[in-house]
């Protein structure tokens, strides 16, 4: 664990060459001497979840927008305290570091692990944070991590879709979390969904001077105009409730064709959640009759009953084939690589 405050005048140039540093630390202290620098563009690598790796550049122009418009809807004030536990090598760890720059806040740097809160001193007030769900599952199911989220204040959970039930595991919560939709290419969020409390919502809400519409497939595209000139065009399947709020469906090449109706793999996903523990996707397979049917892969070899969870499924939702894997393909950000699964 490090810490850095950047709401005092310590000379970071120092801390940035004195250090001897860990291989995780790394990224973190190269992106702060190429921000200190004045570096212009900035390389980041998207996580291969969605199709192959590929970098993609951003000006300093739009990352300082993006970070300054999410410490406006979190309220971060100088001297707050940040928590970084993704990597920085990618958006969302680079993202949490330059928030903590731009409005000078003390930043704790953590080595991204399934339970970054593990080595953290239990009453440690954090006002900041953002963890995949992965590693908020992870942390709920150790007791001596889950009781230091009393004293995080607000917390983000980005680089996946939220489960149904870890949603309501986060109803006991005080802190105020939120599920953040984004992608590399937005510069991590564009729109955010409260997940517990009274106001909790089943829509996203698009970030400040951000609009949506959809396309002819009915897919997200995105014009923020503090991020680029054009529009953003994404293969999300939404649902469109205003010109700035939505709920997500899933994605576009996940759609499964069966006998001629189009179902969502993420939409059958949610509802099998609940009944399945080990780590599973949906997705389709060839068919002579229906073209493509809806199939289950699974992790490791436990028992499926296929009767019992089509009872939970409409008609052409209903799970034809399932597929047993020893272990799945993982990104490095922890996700699911399901084209290397299945492979």
């Amino acid at each position: 664990m490090l810490t850095i405050d950047f709401s005092t005048a310590q000379d970071i140039d120092s801390i940035i060459k004195d250090r001897d540093h860990s291989l995780w630390e790394v990224p973190v202290f190269d992106f702060i001497q190429q921000w200190y620098a004045d570096q212009q563009q900035f390389e980041v690598r998207t996580s291969g979840s969605t199709g192959a790796p590929k970098s993609i550049w951003h000006s300093r122009t739009a990352m300082t927008a993006s970070a300054e418009r999410t410490c406006d809807f979190f309220d971060l004030q100088r001297g707050d305290t940040a928590l970084v536990a993704m990597p920085a090598q990618y958006i969302g760890g680079k993202m949490m570091v330059l928030r903590s720059i731009i409005r000078g806040l003390r930043l704790i740097c953590v080595e991204p692990a399934s339970d970054p809160l593990q080595m953290l001193d239990p009453m440690l007030p954090i006002d900041f944070t953002a963890f995949t769900p992965m590693q908020m599952s992870t942390i709920l199911s150790h007791s001596a991590s889950a009781s230091k989220l009393a004293h995080i204040r607000q917390i983000i959970l980005g680089g996946g879709e939220v489960p149904e039930v870890l949603c309501e595991q986060l109803q006991n919560l005080t802190s105020e979390v939120y599920e953040s939709y984004g992608m590399t290419e937005t510069i991590t969020h564009i729109a955010i969904k409260k997940l517990n409390g009274p106001d909790r919502s089943e829509y996203f809400t698009a970030m400040r001077d951000v609009s949506l519409r959809l396309d002819e497939r009915g897919c997200l595209v995105i014009l923020a105009p503090h991020l680029n000139e054009g529009e953003l065009v994404t293969n999300d399947i939404v649902e469109l409730h205003s010109p700035t709020q939505f709920r997500w469906l899933g994605r576009y090449d996940n759609v499964i064709n069966t006998g001629g109706i189009k179902v969502y793999a993420e939409e059958i996903a949610r509802k099998l959640q609940p009944f399945i523990s080990a780590p599973f996707f949906i997705t389709g397979t060839a068919d002579d009759l229906l073209g493509r049917t809806v199939t289950l892969v699974v992790e490791g070899s436990s028992t499926i009953n296929e009767s019992e969870l089509n009872e939970h499924l409409s008609r052409y939702e209903k799970v034809r084939k399932v597929i047993h894997r020893d272990k799945f393909a993982y990104t490095t950000t922890g996700k699911i690589n399901k084209r290397e699964t299945l492979r």
